[in-house]
């Protein structure tokens, strides 16, 4: 039998998962279907702009961290300042978010009954459903106000999805795991960073490179040389004699192991002749498209200081965007002298029609919004628009049973895993640290 393990798809998972392997003095092949690694992770030059047309930042890990030493990379990362402020559109106004416990007793967000609420969140107890919703756990714990005004941005900017939508469970495992332990997140928070004291952690801040984010992924190509297999699609999978074959173009590859790191869709039609149950679980995750508009207004043209990471918006009929990243204030080299540049979301389960916009029509509502909201007023400058069909997964009510019925087929096929944003967090970090759990 061989010991080979072959890796399906060169995104941060199929990169990050065979390049664990390979250090930990495995054998494994990493086949990718395009030219170019690094999937959704996309970072291009055009007159002068740095753009990141999928993930634009990178929270700091430890994992993270991890590989950026092993790569070499540490004298080309930076970091925002942790404290840059980020602001939510709220009636109109960009409110800053309140980031201490006087900010939110001070905050013009909330009432002040729902700050009194607040403050009683210690004393709620537990009374949790197993598909209770991230929309109903919040308000049962912090006040309809909190998640209507706080949580819901959040999650259109993390998920760009509906907080009444997604499982809580499988959104936010860590608040449900410390309300199950503790009857309180307040609690569990407090109880679990003092049994992590002394322990090492990363530093604070948001994480990019002076090339941007594709630096990761292509210093991990590099790191690979050989075993990276470019221009290989994946055909087929089958079992042969207690190894797994995958049927490429230039031939199959066999090994003992096979780690499924493509999209949802695509591992969902490659296991489907082996594990129907498995891949019904992964044409179970919704993937609502997304725009990413990158546009740049000359700064004489910005209606106040862009002076933090950016903004999200809490629901309004008035708006239609998710909310924008301030690029040029939140990273260097962003855009040339006398520009700023903002990166703008659109779409998502929130606001699904807008995929059927025109370009020109996308910019022509984003400018709208972000002049409403004094934050630029007039025409921008279209740097770029990148348009995702299927963009962040969904961990919507059933998620966690979807999970399982993976792990129920990697523990019937030995050998297999599923790796992906649709399991275990949609973040880079997330992405980064579950993929090097292949480490021997």
């Amino acid at each position: 039998m061989s010991s080979r393990t072959i890796v399906v798809g060169a995104g941060l998972s199929g990169l990050t998962a065979a390049y664990a392997l390979i250090r930990s003095g495995m054998d494994a092949v990493l086949l990718e279907r395009s030219q170019r690694p690094g999937g959704v992770v996309r970072t291009e030059r055009r007159d002068d702009f740095l753009l990141e047309a999928g993930p634009n930042t990178v929270r700091s890990t430890p994992e993270i961290h991890y590989l950026v030493r092993e790569l070499g990379l540490s004298g080309q990362m930076l970091v925002a300042n942790p404290r840059a402020a980020r602001y939510l559109d709220f009636r109109g106004r960009l409110l800053p978010l309140p980031s201490s416990p006087g900010a939110f007793l001070t905050t013009s967000l909330l009432s002040p009954g729902a700050k009194l609420r607040l403050l009683a969140e210690p004393f709620r107890g537990r009374r949790s459903r197993e598909d209770e919703s991230v929309f109903d756990l919040f308000s049962r714990r912090l006040g309809p106000e909190v998640a209507e005004r706080i949580v819901e941005p959040f999650v259109g900017g993390i998920f760009a999805g509906n907080s009444s939508l997604l499982e809580a469970a499988a959104a936010f495992p860590t608040l449900v795991r410390w309300e199950r332990a503790h009857g309180s997140f307040l609690r569990g928070a407090f109880l679990e960073r003092r049994a992590r004291r002394g322990e090492p952690s990363a530093p604070k801040g948001l994480l990019s490179f002076r090339e941007g984010l594709e630096t990761l992924p292509r210093a991990l190509a590099r790191a690979l040389g050989q075993s990276l297999r470019l221009a290989t699609p994946a055909l087929g999978i089958e079992r042969r004699n207690g190894n797994w074959v995958v049927r490429t173009p230039a031939g199959d590859f066999e090994g003992a192991g096979l780690v499924l790191a493509v999209p949802a869709a695509a591992a969902s039609a490659l296991i489907r002749p082996i594990s129907a149950e498995a891949s019904d679980a992964l044409d179970g995750i919704p993937h609502p498209a997304l725009a990413v508009l990158h546009l740049a207004w000359a700064r004489a043209d910005l209606m106040r200081p862009l002076d933090g990471f950016g903004h999200l918006v809490v629901p309004d009929p008035s708006r239609r965007i998710l909310g924008a990243v301030w690029s040029s204030s939140l990273f260097s080299n962003r855009a040339p002298e006398g520009y700023a540049l903002l990166t703008v979301f659109l779409g998502g389960a929130r606001d699904p029609e807008a995929m059927g916009l025109s370009d020109e029509e996308l910019a022509v509502v984003a400018a709208r919004d972000l002049e409403a909201e004094r934050v630029a007023r007039g025409s921008p400058r279209v740097v770029m628009i990148t348009r995702w069909d299927g963009a962040i997964p969904q961990y919507e009510k059933g998620h966690l049973r979807r999970i399982e019925a993976l792990a129920s087929a990697e523990a019937a096929l030995p050998g297999l895993r599923f790796l992906g944003s649709y399991r275990g967090g949609v973040s880079v970090g997330d992405v980064v640290r579950n993929a090097l759990t292949l480490r021997a």
